[in-house]
């Protein structure tokens, strides 16, 4: 009787184990990538926007059942747009997490600065916001973004410059990986055009002093026009700057001059500047897409958000069309996707650029952008 009690018992353990096994592995049945985002910090704008966007094409996968019989989760790591924040939190999602995809990030610095782990630990990285162009030489073959490379923006912010009658320019930039290629682009541009830059000068983040290089360029009595591929804060700051010290000239920027912390920090001084911005070429998803993000976020999506969202929806896909989580199939797979997402077609060029690209051309106008195409 004892025997048979024994083996009753031993029955009834080896079940409750095996039920928590077979629980414990359903909650580990999820597919898991990584993200590093400035979520906080002086462009916190650009990340949240990202983070928001590839949260609602999760958030629909899941809800229609996952991908491989899988629930998708992201983790989304703030980097503060801070290099040596972002290589630690790669190197974790690398070597410890094992994530095969990792989306980011918004600053082409901070990029630059953790794509060669990409390709060193084999991980997927694709970025819906950095532009600079060395990324389309130095991001190697792991590297991919939803965004339109810098060299085309340099081109059209140099004709654009040169049409508006506009022969004798000053160009001020942020002396980074994207300010200062996209400067040189555009000198060697608007030079070939006709052009004559007076003056060019690299300043460092976050600066918030710029009274010695508007003198500078007050000195210039045949001064046109000054360009100025800037970040956020001190694009702000020098505009507002400018203004204040009387120097009334037409201004143009890259495309940071369109995110809202430039506007809260040149103030009234943003009115009537000019910028280069990547395209929301709406497609006929995009309505849906902007539909849900507003129902979901209580904003509405900016271009970030179109294409952080298909950024998420490019990898998705290609997991799917792998149908595996393996990084080589999925890498394979994502250098042959092709769809048309809510920004436009998707599909890569062999380093990883998007093969269709487009800007728009934008003005502030009543303290918001608008397109003046």
């Amino acid at each position: 009787m004892k025997n048979k009690r024994c083996v009753f018992m031993s029955l009834a353990f080896v079940i409750i184990i095996s039920i928590s096994i077979i629980k414990c592995g359903k909650k580990e049945e999820v597919i898991e990538l990584g993200a590093t985002f400035p979520l906080t910090g002086e462009v916190a704008s650009y990340g949240l926007k990202a983070k928001r966007g590839i949260e609602l094409k999760a958030d629909e996968i899941n809800s229609q059942g996952g991908i491989l019989g899988k629930k998708i989760v992201i983790d989304f790591q703030d980097d503060k747009n801070d290099k040596k924040e972002a290589v630690s939190i790669f190197h974790k999602f690398a070597t410890i997490d094992k994530f095969p995809v990792v989306f980011g990030s918004a600053g082409s610095t901070v990029t630059l600065a953790i794509a060669p782990l990409a390709n060193r630990y084999k991980v997927i990285l694709i970025s819906p916001i950095s532009s600079s162009s060395r990324l389309s030489t130095e991001g190697g073959e792991y590297f991919f973004r939803t965004i339109p490379a810098d060299n085309l923006q340099a081109e059209i912010l140099a004709k654009w410059v040169f049409d508006s009658a506009s022969r004798n320019v000053g160009v001020v930039y942020t002396n980074n990986s994207w300010g200062k290629p996209l400067s040189e682009h555009f000198g060697e541009i608007f030079t070939d055009l006709g052009g004559n830059i007076l003056l060019s000068e690299g300043v460092v983040e976050n600066s918030n002093d710029f009274r010695s290089v508007i003198t500078k360029l007050k000195e210039f009595e045949n001064l046109d026009a000054i360009v100025s591929p800037t970040y956020p804060k001190e694009g702000g700051v020098f505009v507002r700057q400018i203004k204040e010290m009387g120097l009334d000239v037409r201004l143009f920027g890259g495309d940071n001059w369109g995110a809202p912390e430039f506007i809260n920090i040149a103030k009234d001084s943003a009115e009537g500047i000019f910028y280069t911005a990547p395209s929301q070429a709406k497609s006929t998803a995009y309505g849906q897409f902007e539909k849900k993000y507003l129902e979901k976020f209580g904003e509405k999506p900016d271009v970030f958000s179109s294409y952080a969202y298909d950024a998420a929806t490019a990898i998705l896909k290609a997991v799917e069309k792998a149908g595996s989580i393996d990084r080589e199939m999925i890498l394979n797979a994502l250098k042959n996707i092709s769809f048309i997402g809510v920004s436009g077609e998707i599909s890569f060029k062999s380093n990883g650029d998007l093969k269709s690209e487009a800007f728009d051309k934008k003005m502030i106008q009543n303290g918001q952008p608008i397109i003046i195409n």
